[in-house]
């Protein structure tokens, strides 16, 4: 379905932007392989887009069973590599369309960041230049308020970025987060073009969560009366027959810890755990290693792709690894062969956009930390026929209807009684 709805479109003489939504594991990345090089065969200029390496490893694997004579010479990008080259092209697929957001705003060429901390002298002065609006407090910043920052900045990391700012300071505009005890500081550089993806002629974006048309136009100078939406899949979470999906209420996570620990030293399965942030997979690490020692691997946000592949390759080496990770790489777009078990103890909390910030949007971003879970949900079961488990130590808004609500016990009993898993201790 998803391939005739693709090849209708590449038919159509008006759809020069096209956003395909479908669920995950719903065959994007065969499709988008199979029409890429089909284009490439006749000569077109085409290219495939992937959010990060693990997604491009993903599709140069998919490329080489599509019997193409192109298929080896298709190009295949990340989001950052192709915006340099987009006008090189006639044709681009874009898969995990989703991530174009996050991969604007962590493009340093387009996004400067300066991370201050409770106790650095500057983080109270910036604090008292914002209004207390909920979790987290956001604003622009005027360009003196931004140029008074700047110039206080005497942090060695950030003073070379700080003077480069300075220099420049109308090619950009400049929001700031307040959130617990860290302040975050952005500049977005102003040039629209600096962060288009628009190539020579046609744009397809694929994802299961797309991004809104405000968004497509923010960060990635999208003209919204130029989209066109093709949906195969609602904005909710789609089951699949091979996954149980259980809720487990737990209080704090101490309280999840214990849980987890207790089915991973009775169950030996492979086992991914999906964390909100950088600080919590460190945490749940060293608490989890406590008790389960080698079998616990992290790959936690700011490594390298090779150290996050030898951290990979660590874990689907043995069949008794656990996995956790704060990293979009995993969370978005991986296919991790032979999962029995995924677990995600806490809802998805993403930190406000700069679309937030800049539209003085003052809300819980549900929407948001919704479509993340769903992404979150669909890294299992995403080869037909492998059975396994979804557990969410939490009520999750939205889904929840999918999700059979038991108790800590009930859950070791049924994964004990579809004998999925390996030798029990």
């Amino acid at each position: 379905m998803l391939l005739e709805k693709v090849y209708t479109m590449m038919l159509a003489k008006n759809a020069k932007i096209v956003s395909f939504t479908a669920p995950p594991a719903s065959g994007k990345t065969h499709v988008i392989a199979l029409c890429a090089s089909d284009l490439r065969d006749r000569g077109i200029s085409t290219c495939i887009v992937a959010p990060c390496s693990e997604v491009k490893c993903d599709f140069t694997a998919e490329l080489e069973e599509v019997y193409s004579n192109a298929s080896t010479m298709l190009p295949v990008y990340t989001t950052g590599a192709y915006r340099k080259i987009k006008y090189r092209f006639d044709f681009v697929f874009v898969d995990e369309a989703h991530n174009l957001r996050s991969a604007i705003e962590l493009d340093r060429d387009v996004v400067k960041s300066i991370h201050l901390e409770r106790g650095d002298p500057l983080f109270d002065y910036v604090r008292r230049g914002f209004e207390k609006t909920g979790r987290y407090t956001t604003k622009e910043l005027s360009m003196e308020q931004a140029s008074d920052i700047l110039r206080r900045i005497q942090n060695i990391e950030y003073r070379k970025e700080a003077g480069y700012l300075l220099r420049s300071l109308s090619q950009w505009r400049s929001f700031g987060t307040i959130f617990d005890d860290a302040c975050d500081l952005k500049f977005l550089s102003a040039d629209p073009q600096k962060r288009s993806l628009m190539p020579n002629g046609r744009l397809f974006l694929f994802s299961a969560t797309s991004l809104s048309k405000d968004e497509l136009e923010f960060y990635c100078g999208i003209p919204k009366t130029s989209v066109r939406t093709v949906r195969m899949a609602t904005k909710g979470f789609a089951p699949k027959n091979n996954i149980s999906y259980y809720a487990v209420k737990c209080k704090s996570d101490i309280e999840k810890k214990k849980f987890i620990i207790s089915i991973l030293r009775t169950f030996k399965t492979p086992t991914l755990i999906l964390l909100n942030n950088n600080t919590a997979c460190l945490e749940w690490k060293k608490d989890l290693a406590e008790t389960l020692e080698h079998r616990v691997v992290a790959i936690n946000s700011g490594l390298d792709y090779e150290t996050r592949l030898r951290i990979y390759k660590q874990f689907v080496r043995r069949p008794d690894q656990v996995l956790l990770t704060s990293s979009s790489a995993f969370w978005e777009g991986i296919t991790i062969k032979n999962l029995k078990l995924l677990i995600i103890p806490n809802m998805p909390f993403p930190q406000p956009t700069l679309l937030d910030i800049a539209k003085r949007r003052h809300t819980e971003y549900r929407e948001i930390a919704r479509r993340r879970l769903v992404q979150g949900i669909g890294r299992i079961g995403r080869v037909p026929g492998e059975k396994g488990f979804c557990l969410l130590l939490f009520s999750p808004p939205k889904v929840n209807h999918s999700f059979t609500v038991k108790s800590k016990n009930q859950v070791e009993v049924s994964i004990s009684g579809r004998g999925l898993f390996g030798p029990t201790s």
